[in-house]
């Protein structure tokens, strides 16, 4: 198991195919115009598996942004990839997480 420190955050990313059969990206055009190319190219989603005991200390309050099982959006090119177990995960800042995906019956 991999354990995160100082300011990182352990996501586990969604391949692209698995964020349309989720609808997650209804916000989003998709036709194959540059809109739509430069959104996809932005950010990606995952699922934050892991918080460094300083992930986002020195922010605001100080506070978590997000925790352990929250679906996020982060910099796609952000963080190193690597390999436990033969799943893929991102290390990546707590400064790269750019969202939170709440779901429709979290937000009623």
């Amino acid at each position: 198991m991999l354990e995160v420190i100082g300011h990182r955050v352990l996501i586990e990313p969604k391949h692209f195919d698995e964020e349309l059969a989720e609808g997650a990206l209804k916000g989003f055009k998709l036709d194959v115009g540059e809109e739509w190319k430069r959104e996809r190219a932005a950010t990606v989603m995952g699922t934050i598996v892991g918080v460094g005991p300083n992930a986002w200390k020195g922010f605001d309050d100080g506070l978590p942004w997000a925790a352990v099982g929250d679906k996020v959006y982060y910099a796609k090119y952000s963080g190193k990839t690597v390999e436990e177990n033969g799943k893929t995960y991102i290390i990546c800042n707590d400064e790269d997480v750019q969202a939170i995906v709440h779901d429709d019956e979290e937000s009623e």
